[in-house]
């Protein structure tokens, strides 16, 4: 599980762990592991062209409150946006609410994170949000060679859907 493959890797009991690239390997800094000695195969960089992290709603609450969805989705964007905007600012958010948390380990975390899964050239070019739906079809298709589908594959458009967007103008990365 999550809390143990960092010091499993560290203790020399497996030769690989599988995690965020921005969580384990400061993790493993922490664990007194040099940078130089921790290599991050990132998975899209070897053919795996998955997308990350989501917004998921309930069908019925969407159709009963698509403003409640749009507000919230253009509350998220704006929060990357000043995000990525000023990390040290929300470095110090997040040390609000979590008072074990560390500054400078969690802005290089966050910096991080914006430079690998955030700062990408497709959300450079068409802001947050939006999904490239052929895309979308070959990593629902890479899934499925891991994983049995209940009865088929979703279409792409089943499981994503861009109607809850600002435009494109209000999703720009700053």
């Amino acid at each position: 599980g999550f809390p143990v493959r960092e010091p499993m890797l560290v203790a020399g009991e497996v030769d690989a762990i599988t995690g965020y690239s921005f969580s384990s390997f400061l993790n493993l800094k922490s664990k007194g592991i040099a940078a130089d000695r921790i290599r991050v195969l990132l998975m899209s960089d070897h053919g795996l062209d998955l997308y990350g992290n989501t917004i998921i709603v309930n069908p019925a609450f969407a159709a009963d409150n698509p403003e409640a969805v749009r507000g919230f989705v253009r509350a998220t964007i704006k929060g990357w946006q000043d995000t990525v905007a000023n990390p040290e600012a929300a470095v110090e958010h997040v040390l609000k609410r979590n008072l074990i948390a560390r500054a400078p380990v969690e802005l290089e975390r966050l910096k991080m994170c914006i430079a690998d899964n955030v700062r990408t050239p497709y959300v450079q070019a068409n802001g947050f949000g939006d999904v490239d739906m052929a895309r979308l079809s070959k990593s629902i298709e890479q899934i499925g060679v891991t994983y049995t589908f209940t009865n088929q594959a979703p279409a792409p458009e089943a499981v994503f859907t861009n109607e809850y967007l600002p435009p494109q103008a209000e999703r720009i990365l700053p």
